[in-house]
């Protein structure tokens, strides 16, 4: 089912295109979804009619940079504090007090920095196939190299070298002009490409130039990818925007607004759950709850068997383990 979207224009003057949807009943708890790359709040379709379906209030952007939402070219405009502050705003607007955050991908960053500027408009967090990322730990381009330099010395392949190739001058340009290899390789759950073309440095770039597809995975209808490519057509500004992301990261330009946080507000004071892959090369590399734990007192982690979207290739599992985790900790 697709959801009517509100528009609202921030104090930034950026325009947030958003899903609300209220309550079935009054003081009954509301839940923000934020979606990663290179998707939607399409991609939280299943979450959404599973707990509409319940009675929960429902918030879902698409996020700047993507869907309907402005799409600023300015790097600066994708600082994390600026895009948690816009997230704040829209609450406010809408009425919505505290809810419970559930993040997948990118969406886990600004879900992070909401937690750390923001954490009495939470009463949980839930992370999926990507942890919390504390303050001061930018995947800065430095520290991209040294991760995959320490995992292809250790385990035999490299995992973000795709990140670098967000930081190339003629990036957006090739991602535009390759859209379907795009989306085949960023959904595929073919670990072996995922290596070769999205882990190894200059991989991803080899992938688009040379035209490769990958078969997309069921759980992805006609029109999921209709709709993925309208997203990022030309017409809709294409990848640049989005790709912002990354370059923000790999520029490191949230450093001076971070170092501002206070120490004690690096720890999540909140339930928090994390939703793991148990299949997807990054994810299993990386060890989020291990990364997690020191920041995270109160972290429960849920292992699922499937790739990096779980939300959609095991959206019954995951709404089950959301709808537990809710209960568990009386968030309902």
């Amino acid at each position: 089912m697709a959801y009517p979207h509100s528009t609202y224009t921030t104090a930034r003057a950026l325009t947030y295109s958003y899903i609300h949807i209220p309550p079935r009943f009054p003081n009954t708890q509301y839940i923000l979804f934020l979606h990663g790359f290179p998707s939607t709040s399409h991609d939280w379709r299943h979450q959404i009619s599973f707990f509409v379906a319940k009675g929960y209030g429902i918030l879902a952007p698409d996020l700047l940079g993507f869907g309907e939402t402005s799409k600023p070219s300015e790097l600066e405009m994708y600082r994390g504090e600026g895009m948690a502050r816009d997230i704040v705003e829209i609450m406010v607007l809408e009425g919505v007090g505290v809810v419970v955050g559930v993040a997948h991908d990118w969406g886990s960053f600004l879900l992070s920095r909401l937690a750390n500027y923001h954490p009495e408009r939470f009463s949980a967090y839930a992370f999926i196939d990507h942890g919390y990322i504390a303050p001061g730990n930018s995947l800065t381009t430095a520290v991209i190299q040294h991760i995959n330099s320490s995992v292809q010395a250790n385990l035999g392949f490299s995992i973000f070298g795709y990140f670098l190739f967000f930081n190339e001058e003629d990036a957006p340009k090739l991602l535009d002009e390759h859209s379907e290899s795009v989306e085949s390789l960023f959904f595929t759950t073919d670990n072996e490409i995922n290596k070769k073309y999205k882990g190894a440095p200059g991989g991803f770039r080899t992938w688009l130039t040379e035209g490769k597809t990958a078969d997309l995975p069921a759980y992805l209808t006609s029109e999921d990818h209709k709709h993925y490519q309208h997203a990022f057509s030309f017409e809709k500004g294409g990848y640049g925007p989005a790709t912002n992301w990354y370059r923000a990261s790999l520029r490191n330009i949230n450093k001076e607004d971070e170092k501002k946080i206070p120490t004690p507000a690096h720890t999540l004071t909140h339930p928090t759950l994390l939703i793991a892959s148990t299949s997807y090369f990054i994810t299993v590399t990386i060890n989020f709850p291990e990364q997690m734990r020191p920041l995270v007192p109160d972290l429960k982690v849920e292992n699922v068997n499937g790739g990096h979207w779980l939300q959609l290739e095991k959206a019954d599992e995951v709404n089950k383990i959301l709808e537990e985790f809710m209960e568990e900790k009386r968030l309902v």
